[in-house]
């Protein structure tokens, strides 16, 4: 070709390029605000590898599968977005859009009736880290003034994780052991007919607003020396002794031949409820050697319930320690019941019995439980005046048997000062403050309680088989 002609063609298709150019129609975006449609509303990982480390040397880096979100604009026009990792505290979330890796992007067009989609992975890094063992983050979305945002969530420790589960219990019995811990993200239910089992050592995590469901039946089997720990996922130190961090154990309607034995239960909103009275004979719960401690609002809640409850700690809860509602059966003794300065709003005694019938919405009694109490060698203080209050609702059935004796109470009521009860005095707790609930020497309540067959406190030391300790610590 000569170079004439190649001059020639080359300012041909300059022509055609510039056609072509103005020909093409402008694309238009809109500024109004737009409401983007997601596949999905959370993105799951739930199979995190940590790195592999061989001779003490990491060696390899596994990141997680590339999982991905559809964002779909509806609108009529095209659509520019600002699209962000909300937090990404630990650096383990990354994004991958239109082909660029990071955290932030701007003005992210997306046509009108088009999807663009985001890769997402995570990064865990396993070796000595203090990382959560879930770990979650948001994709924020910013359209024209509209914002969005889409939930990040990773498995990030070596764990058994179950969320929004039905425990799988075809042969009618399950067992949790102490080799790992167990992770619940949005509640676990044991289900009717099911034997759950939870060895000594257990420790049970539960993200926020999680709740450990019981249709069926719960064993825990954990003693003073090693307890099975209920408690919130976070690890913070921020987070040690932070209530409300979980919703707590909930024994449904059904639920029948509980034990917890040896537990810690901590940092939740209700550390236990249990709700109606048993299918048989047998007390619903019996809780022993057990400590309930930092709950926002209630430690042991009841709503016509049989249990037994025996050498137990119910500390700092936000509103209340014991409530026996709507009539019930309660077996209570050797515990402590002690509500200190939680910051709480309280007006209310902080230990309740009641045998008020449950009514509708319109005040209609569906039901009414007769309520039957048997409190002994218990102490039940507060920061209030009044810590104690039995109710007798004129419509519900006859308190049938109500036995208070040896216990000291923190009241007002002085017809309480009957079958050996202490009122209004120093419980002599070495130190409180530091939640050292155990007796100190010269304290009233050592040697004070009536004989009940309970032979250990809730450090497994042996009690007087004559003149028992009231409380739940028998003292050095």
């Amino acid at each position: 070709m000569n170079l004439k002609k190649f001059a020639h063609l080359v300012g041909l298709l300059i022509l055609i390029s510039l056609v072509w150019t103005s020909c093409r129609k402008k694309e238009i975006f809109t500024s109004s605000p737009v409401t983007l449609r997601f596949s999905t509303d959370t993105v799951f990982f739930d199979t995190i590898f940590s790195k592999l480390v061989q001779n003490d040397t990491v060696v390899v880096n596994p990141r997680s599968i590339t999982l991905q979100v559809r964002v779909t604009n509806p609108a009529s026009e095209s659509v520019k977005t600002n699209i962000k990792l909300a937090g990404n505290p630990y650096g383990i979330f990354r994004l991958n859009v239109d082909g660029r890796s990071g955290s932030a992007f701007s003005d992210i067009e997306i046509p009108a009736g088009d999807s663009i989609y985001i890769f997402v992975q995570a990064y865990i890094d396993q070796v000595n880290s203090n990382t959560p063992f879930i770990v979650t983050d948001q994709i924020l979305f910013e359209t024209n003034g509209s914002n969005q945002d889409v939930d990040l969530v990773a498995w990030a420790q070596d764990a058994n994780y179950y969320q929004n589960y039905v425990l799988d219990c075809a042969s009618s019995s399950l067992f949790w052991t102490a080799t790992k811990p167990y992770v619940i993200y949005d509640s676990i239910l044991v289900p009717k007919g099911c034997t759950l089992t939870i060895d000594a050592g257990a420790h049970i995590y539960n993200y926020n607003r999680s709740c450990f469901l019981v249709a069926g039946t719960l064993i825990v089997n954990g003693t003073p020396e090693n307890p099975v720990v209920f408690e919130g996922s976070r690890l913070d130190d921020d987070y040690k002794e932070l209530p409300g961090q979980w919703i707590g154990i909930r024994f449904l309607k059904g639920s029948i031949n509980n034990r917890i034995s040896g537990a810690i239960i901590r940092n939740g909103y209700i550390g236990i409820e249990v709700d109606s009275l048993p299918e048989n004979n047998q007390p619903g719960l019996i809780l022993e050697q057990s400590i309930i401690r930092n709950m926002s609002a209630v430690g042991l809640l009841n709503y016509s319930a049989h249990i037994k409850a025996e050498n137990n700690l119910i500390a700092n809860p936000g509103l209340f320690s014991f409530i026996g509602e709507l009539g019930g059966t309660y077996e209570l003794s050797h515990n402590t019941f002690y509500i200190g300065n939680t910051g709480a709003a309280r007006k209310e005694p902080g230990f309740y019995l009641s045998n008020a019938p449950s009514r509708d919405l319109n005040g209609t009694i569906q039901f009414k439980i007769p309520l039957n109490f048997q409190v002994r060698n218990n102490i039940i203080v507060g920061n209030l005046d009044d810590e104690v209050l039995i109710y007798s609702d004129n419509d519900g059935l006859p308190i049938t048997h109500g036995e208070l004796k040896n216990n000291l109470f923190k009241t007002l009521n002085g017809n309480l000062a009957v079958g050996g009860n202490i009122l209004n005095t120093d419980p002599g707790f070495k130190d409180a403050f530091k939640f050292d609930f155990d007796l100190r020497a010269g304290s009233r309540c050592r040697g004070a309680g009536t004989p009940t067959g309970t032979q250990r406190d809730l450090k497994n030391r042996f009690r007087s088989t004559s003149n028992p300790s009231i409380g739940a610590y028998e003292g050095e």
